[in-house]
């Protein structure tokens, strides 16, 4: 089969190629997935290429080609979407792909590959970060309550700031699923996406804007936050975050960010790869992957019932052409911040060469 290799580039502009490469075959707990979609993400561009480029693609959208020993969850022909371990050969840029059977999902005949590609990292970084380090209520966790405002009786705020970035927007999504009341999110050119599907009760416009901690502050309405995620995790995004924090709030970020903020906070970084027993790579992760890996086998098997139910929309797609050959320029595109509210993804089979 063939793969596609990622080269980090002299001159800083990622290259790529295609390469000829043995067919693996699953472990007893993965599956061998025959990729038809796979999707890309800011991670592709940053990391793990080393001197002779690495398959840096995580997100699998496919048909079940095989499975281990051990998997008693799928069978060839099914169609899944799957989370690849990071960092480990056989990802997603290549005709066939590994993923651990913990982290791949049933999808329904009526999502498309397209779509089924947006969702693995995304989807396991906002739930992660949700519910296993803010440790908010799950979706399937809410209290049976007949009443139409139970939620407003018993408010959770929570703020999410870069709330049109595909983790940002995953996290709403999900927030909304949990019933989290006020939910306020901080966007700025493609809010719309949040407007149209009620994903925020206030959104604050961060462009141009110079108290945005204020807003914060004005829309909490003097409810105490503790909960507060960041999709950027950068100076200008942390600081209003912290600054409105109770004492004992949570912050979590989808990067590491180990700048001073008010009161002493911290962020907590939300490790998708955590979703994999064993990924984690700093020790003072080791012990809570281990309870992260569990919760993510859990979350992936009701992410199918989501999408059964069509109660997740999935990201807004755009399709790179050329296939595989492809992923370069889109990586390129978003290293230099030109992707704005939609998901980049390449289909195998319009790979010239394959």
């Amino acid at each position: 089969m063939k793969e596609y290799r990622v080269n980090p580039g002299k001159d800083g502009k990622l290259s790529g190629r295609l390469e000829q490469v043995e067919r693996p075959s699953p472990k007893d707990d993965q599956v061998l997935i025959k990729v038809h979609v796979t999707g890309t993400n800011p991670k592709d561009w940053k990391y793990g290429h080393g001197e002779d480029g690495a398959n840096t693609g995580d997100d699998i959208a496919g048909i079940i080609e095989s499975t281990g020993s051990k998997v008693l969850d799928f069978k060839p022909g099914d169609r899944v979407a799957a989370f690849h371990v990071m960092g480990t050969a056989h990802g997603s840029y290549a005709e066939y792909a590994i993923a651990p059977a913990s982290t791949t999902f049933h999808i329904p005949p009526t999502l498309s590959f397209e779509d089924a590609a947006t969702i693995p990292l995304v989807a396991f970084t906002a739930s992660i970060g949700l519910y296993q380090d803010l440790g908010l209520p799950t979706p399937w966790s809410r209290p049976l309550d007949p009443s139409a405002d139970f939620e407003r009786r018993n408010p959770i705020p929570l703020v999410v700031y870069g709330g049109t970035t595909a983790v940002g927007l995953t996290a709403l999504k999900f927030a909304r699923l949990s019933g989290i009341y006020p939910i306020i999110t901080v966007a700025g050119a493609s809010k719309g996406l949040i407007e149209s599907a009620n994903l925020a009760d206030t959104i604050i416009d961060y462009r141009g804007n110079k108290d945005v901690a204020g807003d914060i502050a004005r829309a909490l309405g003097g409810r105490e936050l503790l909960h507060a995620f960041d999709a950027f995790s950068e100076a200008p995004s942390a600081a209003p975050l912290a600054e409105n924090l109770s004492p004992s709030g949570k912050l979590v970020g989808v990067l590491y960010y180990e700048g001073p903020l008010a009161n002493g906070h911290t962020v907590k970084f939300a490790a998708c790869g955590n979703s994999h027993p064993g990924w984690a790579e700093v020790p003072s992760l080791r012990y809570e992957s281990l309870f992260d890996a569990e919760f993510a086998y859990v979350f992936s098997r009701y992410l199918t019932r989501l999408l059964v139910e069509g109660k997740f929309e999935t990201h807004p797609v755009e399709v790179l052409p050329g296939g595989l050959n492809g992923i370069a320029e889109g990586l390129n595109r978003l290293k230099e911040g030109k992707v704005k509210g939609s998901k980049l993804v390449a289909r195998i089979a319009e790979t010239e060469g394959l």
